[in-house]
């Protein structure tokens, strides 16, 4: 039985995380602010680098243009040799402040006019010919001094300063950053405040919305009216709310019920834990049989064991606490097994209680979680049990010792009970209403009983016995006082008297209904003594056939009771079913009832093959007969039927019944002819049975049953009406058989 625990409402504290806590709204700011500054940085550096870029071009365009007309000019100079024009053409740069030198070489290594001082020397520039070399701080332009012919005459060579470009770039760098800056903050700030609006502010309703609903608060709802995710999930959370409210509501309702289930079970229900350790949950059963051992926090093995840790049942429940907690829950049956189920509790000294014991585990996925203890007071049962069994044995051992006087002649016994009823009478008469006793009525009150006291010891009747003993030790005080007064006051205890004698008188024929139960004639015990059999049939042969009551007195005098014919198969027939694997009883009926001499002596015989073939053929093992809903235990009945002049007997199964077919096909005959076929059964050598066993599989049995009894004018044949078991009728040979037979 798997039963879920009592459902706990979740501790209202949260977990702390380990580290700095960081809202959402941070990490936003922050992840905003790095994805702002990162692309503001690359705008900025895009820009500022163009800003360059455009600035040293215009510089490197005017430049390409003054050294394109300066060697020109030069051309003239160069080809005649004229130094001095070419050093004042070179002079007139000298006005512009960005030039910081400008060199014009011939064709050897010498420069022929020269403003400044270029450093590298024409080396520098010529290896790459006439280009533009923009460097950081300056820039350097290289122009051929061609003739027109094509012939080179030399090289000119300008260097300008970027230094005004630069600054000039330095200051719009310093522009363009703080526009950036003041952009990229402007940007952040709406984006934080826009995402603080309509995403922190109902993420923050959502948290403290699921705290409350943590806490226990029922009656939360999240008001987020946007129609995107987040009133989305908004909606979602509500509904979840309103369906674990409805859900709570149904468990505490099924949890209610459960408790108040638990409290009208008889049983005691706890749970413990995998430490051992009780729960909070605990039934009124429980409360009302542990006390205070079913508190909380109590160990299950102290709950069931006052020993303590020292005790060794408690020990080894410890352990097996540790063992089914560790075990598969596919596994636990076997481990449950091992466990105690049977309990004497003992809640106070002198209390003494006997609790049966069931344990069911309460998985949670894969793992026993808790174990359900059930324990059922079953003292009164346990008590009633024991007195069922002591009362059982008491009668089996009265019925015993009844068998034992009937074997050595039941006329003792009842000649006992008919001298008890007299003396019951007498002491009755004694202890009439309204007659008074005088110390000689006790004296013989006492005699009566003490008499009759001895005589049911040495029958084994201890109760009735213990009754004559108890009325016998309240005389015995009054007798006591007797010796004192001349008439003792016997007012008030006469009365209890009688009721014992009743009570005797009770007992006196509780005991003669057992020794009849006990007989195998029945209450035809009560009426025999023993006679000589070689007299019986000595007087019959005197009588000779002629009719008359003497005749009748001896025919019944000859006659035997059905019962005692068949006792000896009462106690066997048990014994023959085991050694074939069944369970089997015989029943009498008609136990009194005469049974004529001849027949008599062939009864033991008849009956013997008739009561062993039914439990070979007819009464089924003990799984077979629980399938088709009869009872473990086969009944085979033999009954005697009292007609005139003659009785019917009847042997009767509630087995399998008679397989005709099979019979028919074993003997190669038709199973059509019915009459042929039940005839079968009286054939010598013709069996249903496939193998030979002590009881049958021969085919003799019934044969030699048919034969004896034609001996003496007796017929038996099969009642083939019956649609259950079998049933064999044994009858006189002048009577009409069934079926017109």
């Amino acid at each position: 039985m798997l039963v879920s625990a009592p459902v706990s409402r979740p501790p209202t504290a949260h977990r702390r995380r380990s580290g700095v806590h960081l809202g959402i709204g941070v990490k936003l700011a922050a992840a905003t602010v790095v994805v702002l500054t990162s692309v503001t940085v690359l705008v900025a550096n895009q820009v500022i680098q163009k800003t360059r870029d455009d600035l040293v071009s215009a510089k490197a365009n005017a430049a390409s243009m003054m050294a394109d007309l300066l060697s020109g000019s030069l051309t003239a100079p160069l080809d005649f040799g004229d130094r001095d024009t070419a050093q004042g053409d070179l002079d007139q740069l000298r006005s512009n402040r960005a030039l910081i030198a400008a060199v014009a070489w011939g064709s050897d290594a010498e420069p022929v006019a020269k403003i400044g001082q270029p450093e590298g020397g024409l080396s520098a520039f010529t290896a790459r010919g006439a280009e533009n070399q923009v460097l950081e701080r300056e820039i350097r332009v290289a122009r051929p001094i061609v003739r027109d012919d094509g012939r080179r005459l030399g090289t000119l060579v300008l260097v300008f300063s970027l230094e005004p470009e630069n600054a000039a770039f330095a200051a719009a760098r310093r522009n363009i950053l703080e526009f950036a800056g003041i952009v990229g903050a402007m940007t952040a700030f709406l984006l934080l405040a826009f995402a603080r609006w309509q995403i922190v502010r109902p993420l923050s309703r959502l948290v403290d919305a699921a705290r409350r609903v943590g806490e226990g608060d029922r009656a939360v709802r999240v008001n987020v009216r946007t129609n995107d995710e987040l009133g989305r999930l908004a909606d979602v959370f509500n509904a979840m709310s309103s369906a674990i409210l409805e859900r709570e509501g149904k468990l505490e309702m099924a949890t209610e019920s459960l408790r108040e289930l638990f409290d009208n079970m008889r049983e005691a229900i706890v749970a413990f834990g995998p430490d051992g350790r009780l729960g909070s949950e605990a039934s009124r059963e429980a409360r009302q049989i542990f006390g205070d051992r079913a508190a909380e926090g109590n160990h299950v093995a102290e709950l069931l064991y006052r020993g303590g840790p020292l005790c060794v049942e408690s020990q080894a429940l410890r352990q097996w606490v540790d063992a089914a907690f560790d075990a598969d829950v596919d596994a636990f049956p076997e481990v449950a097994e091992l466990a105690p189920r049977e309990v004497w509790f003992e809640r106070a000294p002198g209390d003494r209680r006997f609790l049966r014991i069931e344990l069911c585990p309460i998985v949670s996925g894969r793992k026993i979680a808790r174990i359900m203890l059930l324990a059922t007071d079953q003292t009164e049962l346990r008590r009633l049990a024991e007195s069922v069994k002591t009362k059982d044995e008491e009668h089996a051992r009265q019925i015993a010792a009844m068998r034992r006087l009937i074997a050595g002649g039941g006329q003792v016994f009842v000649r006992f009970i008919e001298i008890s009823r007299e003396r019951v009478a007498r002491c009755s008469e004694i202890l009439r209403p309204g007659g008074e006793l005088c110390p000689a009525d006790i004296d013989e009150l006492l005699q009566q009983l003490h008499t009759m006291k001895g005589e049911a010891r040495s029958f084994d009747l201890e109760r009735l016995a213990d009754e004559i003993m108890t009325l016998e030790d309240e005389l015995s005080r009054v007798q006591a006082r007797a010796r004192s007064e001349d008439r003792p006051s016997v007012e008030g205890h006469a009365a209890s008297w009688r009721s014992r004698l009743t009570r005797v008188a009770d007992e006196l024929t509780r005991a003669q209904e057992t020794f009849v139960d006990a007989s195998p004639v029945g209450s035809a015990i009560l009426d025999q003594i023993t006679v000589r059999r070689t007299d019986v049939t000595r007087l019959g042969e005197l009588v000779g056939p002629q009719g008359g009551e003497a005749a009748e007195i001896v025919r019944r005098l000859a006659a035997r009771p059905f019962g005692e014919v068949l006792a000896p198969l009462l106690e066997r027939v048990p014994r023959w079913a085991e050694r074939e694997g069944k369970r089997a009883r015989l029943e009498i009926d008609g136990r009194e009832a005469s049974i004529p001499p001849d027949l008599a002596r062939l009864l033991p015989g008849v009956f013997l093959h008739l009561v062993r073939n039914a439990i070979a053929h007819g009464i089924e093992p003990p799984d077979a007969r629980t399938r088709t809903g009869k009872p473990e235990v086969g009944v085979i009945r033999a009954s005697c039927i009292e007609d005139r002049p003659l009785p019917t007997l009847l042997v009767e199964d509630d087995g399998q019944g008679i397989d005709f077919d099979a019979l028919a096909t074993s003997a190669g005959v038709d199973p059509k002819d019915l009459r042929r076929t039940r005839e079968l059964l009286f054939t010598p050598g013709v069996s249903t049975k496939g193998d030979v066993s002590d009881l049958a599989g021969r085919g003799i049995g019934l044969s030699a049953v048919r034969a004896d009894l034609l001996s003496v004018g007796w017929l038996i044949e099969v009642d083939a009406s019956r649609r259950t078991g079998a049933a064999f009728v044994i009858r006189p040979q002048a009577a009409p058989l069934s079926n017109g037979e």
